[in-house]
């Protein structure tokens, strides 16, 4: 390791280009440690009855973590897909519109916090907004009063989105997703290192050698313990990405990680300017060869960081160095600034300071000659902390199902309505595992449910396989049409709370005569029980749904098993009246269960942190040049979507509707 420490020592770093570090305007990123990733459909961070929950959400941060210097903000993936909206529309279909996400800005920022916003590149298949997404990454960032632009799935930023985005606003950080070469530096303040796998013995990170301003993100998102990315981010100075809701999936940071970080946090926000020094001294010479060290010099302190990857050292020398010439050793405090306590240390005959004490897994000592108006209480602080016992972990919470409400039993034939004979349905679902993952099959143990919930790995297939009973019922042969939800607003006269996008389709609130008989869609999933309970009836659960279109033989399609696409909508077609293609129906008689539009179900799912529900049956619209889409176009009936619920004005797609259903009498 001391042959290390003299490589990096020895590199020659001056022709790099550190002019954003040296803007005032930026100075703000060199200690932003702690940055958490805010996923919009949090309900920490929106709830429906009392709205955005910025204050509630900073002290849950103040109290487990000591609080965050950046939040990522993040709304579109991986809902993006179901419909044409571009990421942009996602941040203009939030709860207020630009106008309530910007106060939402100016709220963090009264907390000190900063707030990052993504850019999707890969999203080119949604509508065009006419112009480069430069253009209108500058404007949103402008308008949002943002201070960072997150670059998801790219290495670094071009020099001419830098100038765009400085050209409408100051300050604003770049920060690739993937490890960015070392050119990136004269470009991009913050980084994340992102399934970093720190080597034995440690490695350390380039970039921030050759431009110690420059602050990394440790992360590993679907980690149970978060101790590894944590001890490194500490050990060398840098920073951590909190991630606990992963595109809808709660993986929460344990309490035994969170007092880790918390501690850790507490020093490197006490000395932020040690920590962006080009004084560092990496790999200084340790004493045990599980033992490394990094220098950090300051002026009147100067710290070591240590990380220990061997057995615990209780009470051994730690760390030793030579005493500087023309200093006296009575101006000189030594203290074990981890635990918050003064530490033993002696002069040797030759010179040199030798420390002693205790070492777990990470420590800081602190040197100091002089005054420092701020150790004694970095000290108390650090011993409150580091006495605390640690909290044993919550038990883990799985997504629960909303239960539905029964509607009055019928007999006999219904129009318009297929009766149902019900019994045991099994429920063989197979589909592409996202990131956002999937509700567990109803009975797997707690050690099960983590496979389907968890969204990785994302690109292998997830299989459901469990059986439930179904009574009899009666189902609409097609989806509602748009003359028939406007029967309903008439003898109803139903207005939603809130109108963002509810019929859409319908200029001035007037249904247009020529698509009366295309399905209804830009209706969220209380529309669509607000029309059920109108008729008397209610939406189908996943299992009816499933029964209904597949019959007793487990067809792949509604017509059989190879796929035929003359018979349902599709992209060239768009969307077709309800009763249309009667070629396409399925065995009881169904009409465009794939294809045409996707179907809400009742099957609303609650983990405490995010609501969903399931859609069924694709639909007519299928974005095109990424993987990162919700998989759109019809859909065969062994598969299923989730969907991630907000609220109405975001909730309501032009490519979802619903057909309803009735129990019978048996």
């Amino acid at each position: 390791m001391d042959a290390l420490g003299g490589m990096l020592r020895a590199l020659d770093t001056t022709h790099v280009c550190r002019c954003v570090y040296d803007r005032e305007d930026l100075a703000w990123t060199a200690s932003a440690f702690g940055c958490y990733f805010l996923f919009a459909y949090d309900q920490r961070f929106w709830q429906p009855d009392t709205g955005f929950q910025v204050d509630a959400f900073m002290e849950e941060m103040r109290q487990r973590f000591g609080g965050v210097e950046t939040v990522i903000l993040w709304p579109a993936y991986p809902r993006l897909g179901v419909d044409d909206r571009n990421q942009f529309d996602f941040f203009r279909d939030m709860p207020g519109g630009l106008e309530g996400l910007k106060e939402v800005c100016r709220k963090f920022h009264e907390h000190g916090v900063r707030v990052q916003i993504p850019w999707l590149p890969w999203d080119t298949g949604t509508r065009r907004e006419g112009r480069p997404d430069e253009d209108v990454l500058s404007e949103l960032v402008a308008q949002l009063e943002a201070d960072g632009l997150f670059l998801d799935t790219l290495t670094g930023a071009a020099p001419a989105l830098r100038q765009t985005i400085d050209a409408k606003r100051a300050g604003v950080a770049l920060v690739p997703e993937l490890g960015p070469p070392v050119r990136q530096l004269s470009l991009c303040n913050l980084s994340w290192a992102q399934w970093a796998q720190d080597p034995t013995p440690p490695g350390m990170p380039l970039l921030k050698w050759i431009e110690p301003r420059h602050l990394h993100y440790f992360t590993r998102r679907w980690e149970d313990s978060h101790r590894d990315e944590i001890e490194t981010a500490f050990f060398n100075g840098t920073g951590l990405l909190l991630w606990e809701n992963i595109f809808g999936t709660h993986n929460p940071v344990s309490p035994a990680d969170a007092l880790l970080w918390k501690r850790c946090a507490a020093i490197l926000r006490a000395y932020p300017e040690v920590f962006v020094s080009n004084l560092w001294d990496p790999f200084y010479p340790t004493l045990h060869d599980e033992v490394s060290i990094h220098r950090w010099p300051g002026a009147p302190t100067t710290l070591f960081t240590l990380r220990n990857l061997g057995d615990p050292i209780v009470h051994g020398p730690l760390l030793r160095w030579h005493f500087p010439e023309n200093s006296r050793p009575d101006d000189m405090e030594i203290h074990d600034l981890w635990h918050g306590r003064e530490i033993r240390w002696e002069m040797t005959v030759f010179g040199m300071v030798q420390v002693w004490g205790d070492l777990d897994r990470v420590g800081c000592i602190a040197v100091t000659f002089g005054e420092d108006p701020q150790i004694e209480e970095c000290l108390h602080a650090q011993a409150a902390l580091a006495a605390l016992a640690e909290t044993p972990p919550d038990p883990p919470v799985f997504p629960a199902l909303k239960q539905a409400e029964a509607t009055e039993s019928m007999n006999g034939a219904a129009e318009g309505m297929a009766r149902i004979t019900g019994g045991a349905q099994r429920m063989r679902l197979h589909h592409l595992r996202r990131e956002c993952g999937c509700y567990p099959d109803p009975g797997a143990d707690d050690g099960r449910k983590p496979y389907f919930t968890r969204g990785t790995p994302h690109d292998e297939i997830l299989e459901h396989d469990y059986t439930v009973t179904v009574p009899d019922f009666f189902i609409d042969e097609a989806q509602v049409s748009n003359a028939e939800f406007d029967r309903f607003l008439k003898a109803s006269g139903y207005q939603p709370e809130h109108q963002e996008n509810f019929l859409r389709h319908w200029p001035d609130g007037v249904m247009p005569p020529e698509i009366a008989d295309l399905p209804v869609v830009y209706v969220d999933l209380d529309d669509a029980r607000a029309y059920a309970r109108w008729a008397g009836k209610r939406l189908p659960n996943e299992a009816e749904w499933q029964r209904a279109a597949q019959g007793d033989d487990g067809l792949l399609w509604p017509w059989g098993n190879d796929f035929d696409p003359a018979k349902c909508a599709s992209a060239a077609s768009g969307p077709l009246p309800v009763r249309s293609l009667p070629e396409g129906r399925g065995p009881n008689g169904l009409y465009h269960t794939c294809g045409n539009v996707w179907e809400w179900t009742e099957s609303e799912y609650d983990d405490g942190h995010t609501r969903f529900c399931i859609i069924r049956g694709g639909s007519w619209y299928r974005p095109s040049g990424s993987g990162w889409y919700v998989p759109g176009g019809p859909q065969p009936l062994n598969t299923h979507t989730k969907f991630l619920l907000l609220w109405p004005g975001l909730d309501r797609c032009a490519t979802i509707g619903f057909r309803c259903v009735k129990d019978a009498t048996s």
